[in-house]
């Protein structure tokens, strides 16, 4: 398929899917039964704001003048210096795997915080403990169907109590610049991010079908005057700082409009109640993949080396919530396309667009965690490849919006980094 097929692919993909499964916290799904959800069930629902909509209260990545201290995306040099405190933390852990027993002491101990744990649901509990009874490892495509495997960490992360501790954890390591923190701490929560990050691998390794996702998810946010122009002002930045990156952090998103859209229109009613006047914005993405050519260039270059799928993964079918259509982003580095206004088709009510751009692929396996100059030359090719397949995607987008200034900034990006890997391509 080549780029403009690509493009046109997501963009006329359909954009509104009817919710027809459901699951509570407690008991497995059965996909044989489709059925319509209650009025209770829907209540329920609509308390789970913090999955798919942005509030002042819980900031994935905006920036809110009652959190300052709180770095909801990096960019610059802090998203430098996170970066390499990151990986320092990963590389660390992958080489020291034999060390599990201690890592899942920490982890453990964090998550207590000194005071015992008490899951209100018996199925977070369970989940909870089997996450902690094994090691876990990356898997090979023979290993995921010889040997048992179970997917605690995703269900713990897709669970109401779970999601709340694994979003505080990451919060307190990765987003406050001004807190203390320990190396065992960073350690600790990169070690629960490895977690989840094997079990997404394996669960892509096991269901071939669910490898490589492409499509658009949506995520809503209800933001105050103020913060909703940052984004304006992120959005008229020249082109080559439109990026948003929230290092190792997970991000929830739905392949289905309708649950952002219920979600804003419960978080405008509170604050209707409350006196507060707030924008409702729809966060688009389209998620597409590296290049093909790129991919088995870089796979011949570096054989030893695995590039995985795990930058957005349906998992919708094992989440505890199957019916919000869950895909998670994992440390999206993203490109923000444009903002614009949509009348009442996306959510009911007059709200702006946040369209972005996110590619699937990324580089984070074990096999990618030894330093070195291989190490640094397979970084700085598949960066070259990244900016060069999302950067056709941009022109492309451009031009068919009329937006002639950034079609043509895109377009020198583009040549740039075509120069840079063709310098990259052969060394």
């Amino acid at each position: 398929m080549d780029n403009s097929t690509q493009w046109k692919t997501l963009t006329d993909e359909k954009e509104d899917r009817c919710i027809v499964e459901t699951r509570q916290d407690t008991g497995d799904k059965n996909p044989d039964i489709k059925y319509r959800k209650d009025d209770d069930e829907r209540e329920r629902d609509s308390t789970r704001d913090d999955r798919f909509v942005e509030t002042d209260d819980h900031p994935e990545f905006l920036q809110s003048r009652q959190f300052k201290n709180m770095k909801p995306y990096y960019s610059g040099s802090i998203l430098d210096d996170r970066n390499a405190e990151m990986r320092k933390s990963i590389y660390y852990i992958r080489q020291h795997w034999d060390d599990f027993g201690i890592f899942t002491k920490w982890l453990k101990e964090l998550f207590l915080n000194d005071e015992p744990i008490a899951f209100k649901d018996k199925t977070t509990e369970e989940d909870f403990e089997r996450l902690f009874s094994r090691q876990r490892n990356w898997m090979t495509e023979e290993s995921v169907h010889t040997e048992p495997v179970s997917f605690e960490a995703i269900r713990l992360y897709t669970s109401d109590e779970g999601y709340k501790r694994i979003y505080k954890l990451c919060n307190h390591v990765f987003r406050d610049e001004h807190c203390l923190i320990s190396t065992k701490e960073i350690r600790s929560v990169v070690f629960l991010i490895e977690l989840i990050n094997i079990d997404l691998y394996n669960y892509c390794l096991l269901h071939s079908e669910k490898r490589d996702y492409q499509g658009t998810v949506y995520r809503g946010m209800v933001l105050n005057e103020m913060d909703f122009e940052q984004f304006k002002r992120l959005r008229h930045a020249p082109s080559s700082s439109r990026n948003i990156a929230v290092p190792l952090v997970l991000f929830s998103a739905s392949f289905d409009v309708g649950v952002a859209r219920r979600f804003i229109k419960h978080r405008l009613k509170e604050a209707s109640k409350e006196g507060l006047k707030l924008q409702p914005v729809v966060y688009k993405i389209n998620i597409i993949g590296l290049k093909p050519e790129f991919i088995q260039h870089f796979k011949s270059r570096f054989p030893k080396m695995t590039l995985t799928s795990m930058g957005a993964v349906d998992i919708h079918e094992i989440s505890r919530h199957p019916g919000e259509k869950e895909v998670i982003l994992r440390g999206p580095y993203t490109l923000i396309l444009d903002i614009y206004d949509d009348e009442k088709d996306l959510v009911g009510v007059p709200c702006s667009v946040l369209e972005a751009l996110v590619i699937t692929s990324n580089r984070d396996h074990i096999t990618t965690s030894q330093p070195g100059p291989d190490d640094d030359l397979a970084r700085d090719m598949y960066g070259a490849m990244v900016i060069v397949t999302r950067s056709e995607y941009a022109v492309q987008y451009c031009r068919s919006k009329g937006l002639h200034r950034d079609e043509s900034d895109f377009q020198d990006i583009l040549e740039n980094a075509r120069i840079q890997l063709d310098k990259l391509w052969n060394l």
